[in-house]
């Protein structure tokens, strides 16, 4: 998952945590997220599908590299 640089880390208990620098803040930012979900997604499944319960800007971030707080600053609420 390096396209916008981010990185998987396998927690177990089914989870991964993706972390990696905002495209837009260069801030670190971190999520935890359902291994199985983020695989189905990798693999072409629409990400609201594979991650039905992971808050919208957490995908943003997965999809784009842009943190809430990045999103925040760029685009306002």
């Amino acid at each position: 998952m390096n396209k916008k640089n981010l990185k998987v880390e396998q927690l177990g208990a089914g989870f991964s945590r993706v972390s990696g620098r905002c495209v837009f803040t260069g801030e670190s930012y971190e999520c935890t997220v359902p291994t199985v979900g983020l695989q189905a997604w990798q693999s072409g499944a629409p990400i609201q599908w594979a991650l039905p319960d992971v808050p919208a800007e957490q995908r943003e971030f997965l999809i784009s590299g842009i943190s809430p707080a990045g999103w925040r600053k760029t685009f306002g609420d």
